[in-house]
């Protein structure tokens, strides 16, 4: 009979002897029951002695609360590559005074995860245990497996974990109902080891270089701005300037009229190191395409196109124009087309005739043009198309003339852009009439910004409040005085009184003297 059912008959019997006077016990059993132990009880058995007592310290499970990152993380890990290691773990337990020292052998299991990567699971055989009575409180169960006894492996479950989850401590399993002898587990402690990888070193042996020292490049020569310089091996003519040579081409340099005097030699090597700027060409020199034959008046580094009504008003030929190549006439870049100020030009379609001055184009009313009596032998038709395209500025009227607001009546001299209003008794005094002005739209009248008032050079003025008389002259007005007046023999129709404020808004300059008389030479005869 074994010496665990021993010690538990014994323990059954005890107990079931202080609890007889409590209840009625019936003991239930089968006949094959009764013989097993029968038999048993004929045969020897020897009880061992304990080799050793382990207590198990519990300790509180810590709870660690992880980020989704640090489980990403740990998923991660488990997953990598799994390195095969055999550790060799030794384990010293000393229990009163006795020291028992074992190897307990640890394999591997490779396992296959999920993610059909090899995972590594470990079997542990600790020591055996010693046994120890306990009571009916609930212990803890563990099977050990002495050093070097061999296992039938269906006994040893494999985890299906990788080797971070088998150095975890042990999880220990609560019994219930009935009192079982205590059986202690021993805490194992693995300590990996990880294969150290030894990385080759490269040795570069590194060759000098020598550097060659570049040769500087000389500095181009200068001259002043103007200068024309020519190649003394090739004969290529440049005008210098803003430290370029610019290619006068040849039949520029013809046209120009270019004389061996007026040009600087310079050595080829010398010339070739003056960085080449754009062609030159003479301000307002006309030049044609020689493939289309399209003239151009070059202006302000652009080519300005002359259309053909233009050309034949201007009558260019190829007499007062230069052909260049296409391809030099192509690299000029190209601006507005040209017209020379004040020339009268008329829209093909709609027969509006305007003047040109300034880049922009001027309307002539039917009034202005009957009042300087415009012919069609005086203006240029040009398509609709190149009429639009100039910008339009302010109305076209003639310098000096007179023009009358149809609606006021009020009459202006028009100069320098500009009206300038004259009085009634001015123009009394002037003698204007309705056929020396130009009467207006009121809405043209107004468009024009306005000067001061205007006086004929030698007018005579009077303050209508004090009487002063003054000649205008020279923008200012120059006091009569009493004696000069009566020198003058003026009659008041010669006189154009205004009012004071008028009168003292014009600059006061010196006094009126009157003019030197002439010496009239009689000879005898």
């Amino acid at each position: 009979m074994s010496h665990d059912f021993v010690a538990a008959a014994a323990h059954s019997a005890s107990d079931a002897t202080r609890k007889a006077t409590r209840r009625k016990v019936t003991f239930q059993t089968t006949i094959e029951d009764l013989e097993g132990r029968v038999l048993m009880s004929g045969a020897t058995y020897r009880i061992r002695a304990a080799q050793a007592q382990i207590r198990v310290a519990r300790q509180a499970k810590v709870k660690v609360h992880m980020t989704r990152a640090q489980i990403l993380a740990a998923r991660r890990a488990a997953q990598t590559p799994v390195i095969n290691v055999t550790p060799s773990i030794n384990v010293s337990t000393t229990v009163a005074g006795s020291t028992n020292s074992y190897t307990p052998a640890v394999s591997y299991v490779p396992a296959t995860t999920s993610t059909g990567t090899a995972a590594t699971t470990a079997a542990a055989t600790p020591a055996p245990t010693s046994t120890s009575h306990s009571s009916s409180t609930p212990t803890t169960v563990g099977t050990v497996t002495p050093a070097g006894t061999t296992g039938n492996s269906s006994s040893t479950p494999s985890t299906g974990q990788a080797w971070p989850a088998l150095v975890a401590p042990s999880t220990t399993t609560n019994t219930s109902t009935t009192t079982t002898p205590t059986t202690t587990t021993p805490t194992t402690t693995t300590t990996p080891t990880t294969p150290t990888t030894t990385t080759p070193t490269t040795t570069t042996t590194t060759t000098p270089t020598t550097t060659t020292p570049a040769t500087p490049t000389p500095a181009p020569p200068t001259f002043a701005d103007g200068t024309l310089i020519v190649n003394d091996q090739t004969g290529e003519i440049r005008e210098y300037s803003g430290g370029q040579g610019h290619l006068i081409s040849t039949p520029v340099a013809q046209a120009m009229g270019i004389q061996q005097g007026q040009l600087t030699t310079v050595k080829a090597d010398q010339f070739n190191l003056i960085a080449a700027g754009k062609d030159y060409f003479p301000e307002g020199m006309y030049l044609r395409n020689a493939a289309s034959g399209e003239i151009s008046r070059y202006a302000s580094g652009a080519f300005h196109v002359v259309s053909n009504p233009v050309v034949t008003k201007l009558g260019l030929n190829s007499g007062n124009t230069v052909t260049i190549t296409a391809d030099q006439y192509n690299k000029v870049a190209k601006s507005s087309d040209y017209f020379p100020d004040g020339m009268l030009i008329q829209n093909g379609q709609t027969n509006e005739v305007d003047m040109y001055s300034g880049g922009q184009r001027h309307w002539i009313s039917a009034a202005v043009a009957a009042r300087i009596n415009l012919q069609p032998g005086q203006f240029t038709t040009i398509s609709a198309s190149q009429f639009n395209n100039i910008p339009q500025g302010n109305d076209y009227f003639p310098e000096g003339s007179f023009l009358q607001n149809q609606v006021t009546g009020e009459v202006s001299q028009y100069s320098g852009g500009t009206n300038h209003v004259v009085t009634g008794p001015v123009a009394v005094v002037m003698g204007l009439n309705s056929s020396q002005w130009i009467p207006v739209s009121q809405s043209q009248y107004t468009s024009i910004p306005k000067g001061g008032y205007y006086y004929p050079e030698g007018i005579f003025l009077q303050n209508n409040q004090t009487g002063e008389i003054d000649q205008y002259s020279g923008g200012q007005r120059h006091w009569v005085s009493a004696e000069v007046f009566a020198a003058l023999s003026l009659p008041s129709g010669k006189i154009a009184a205004i009012g004071a404020d008028q009168f003292n808004a014009i600059a006061l300059g010196s006094n009126y003297a009157l003019p030197a008389p002439t010496t009239t030479t009689t000879s005898n005869s």
